[in-house]
């Protein structure tokens, strides 16, 4: 039932292809592949790598070493170790390795190392760009005023919708709501806790959910049915969460509105325009050159457009000069050749 962020395979793959070819260690005339009269060289194949995806991977390395720089090497080991526990969670979620494996390469992933170098970078860079985004005391006292803290709550989902209208009616007639939760409801996670999914804030739930459930009062539950996504649900309120302080509650709500921010294209497109302005990154490689260009600001780019036009148009001016130059010569050598 609850929202997680989920890291897609398909990402992964697009990050894993050009880091391994560049990671060979064959001088650039060695042989990767050969035929009847035909060899392909190391440097054949990381040329065309690099043409395929060299701004791609040459901007994830960038980020990926600035994020370290900015977590610092003690976290970056945690997330490593965090990456660790998640493969081994989602291989059991899969059934075992072998199946694991298999989806690992029907994504176009080469192997779990390369899948799990991909996620730590991810996480790092996310974690990085989070910590970055800045937070106003006028955002965090608008926050402090939505905020709904976390309460305990109860549901029981059913499929068909005047089943979920019977279960109402049989709590009206002061039915139990755990009983009926274990015996009706198809949430896996909450059936055998008697419905219960424990302590819930604002944002880890559909939205249907959320407005149902943090409109009732402690103790009451919904008297008819919530459609979601997931079918209908009967909701209960358990407890209602305590409001804390402004001052205990602002690093919690500063996390809060960092997330939201981080949905925001624009957001990210800036402080990573920032952490690399910070870091002084130069582009040694003329071929790479843009490879960061999207992160600069539009005005930025403008002005390099312009000045590519204009040299552009200076080079054909010169050009046309010299058409010209070279006409009045061979008209001048013509009339000196009638005149002989």
């Amino acid at each position: 039932m609850k929202f997680k962020k989920k890291f897609t395979l398909g990402l992964v793959s697009s990050l894993c292809a050009f880091t391994l070819a560049a990671c060979q260690s064959q001088s650039n005339d060695s042989a990767v592949a050969t035929g009847d009269d035909i060899k392909i060289t190391q440097g054949q194949l990381n040329d065309q790598m690099k043409k395929v995806a060299g701004d791609q991977t040459l901007r994830q390395l960038i980020l990926s070493e600035i994020s370290k720089q900015e977590v610092g090497k003690d976290r970056y080991k945690e997330i490593e170790q965090e990456t660790d526990q998640q493969i081994a969670a989602t291989k059991a979620q899969v059934g075992d390795n072998d199946k694991f494996q298999n989806v690992l390469k029907s994504s176009g992933v080469p192997s779990e190392e390369a899948y799990k170098e991909s996620l730590t970078q991810y996480t790092l860079t996310q974690e990085a760009l989070k910590k970055n985004i800045p937070v106003s005391d006028e955002e965090l006292k608008k926050a402090y005023e939505d905020y709904e803290p976390a309460a305990e709550i109860s549901h029981i989902l059913v499929e068909d919708e005047n089943e979920a209208k019977d279960i109402i009616k049989k709590l009206d007639q002061g039915g139990d709501f755990s009983a009926l939760a274990k015996e009706h409801s198809k949430d896996p996670g909450s059936k055998e806790k008697g419905g219960s999914l424990g302590q819930v804030e604002k944002g880890q739930m559909v939205k249907e959910f959320e407005d149902a459930a943090f409109k009732l009062n402690e103790g009451e539950y919904t008297k008819e049915p919530v459609k979601s996504q997931y079918g209908y649900h009967i909701i209960k309120l358990d407890k209602k969460g305590q409001k804390g302080s402004f001052e205990d509650e602002k690093d919690k709500l500063a996390e809060q509105v960092k997330n939201k921010k981080m949905q925001d294209p624009s957001t990210l497109l800036q402080v990573t325009s920032d952490l690399l302005k910070k870091y002084n990154i130069d582009i040694k490689d003329s071929d790479l050159k843009s490879a960061l260009d999207q992160f600069k600001p539009k005005e930025e780019n403008k002005k390099a457009d312009k000045d590519s036009k204009e040299n552009s148009k200076d080079q054909d001016k010169k050009a046309d000069n010299k058409d010209d130059q070279k006409g009045q010569e061979n008209s001048q050598s013509q009339a000196e050749s009638d005149k002989k």
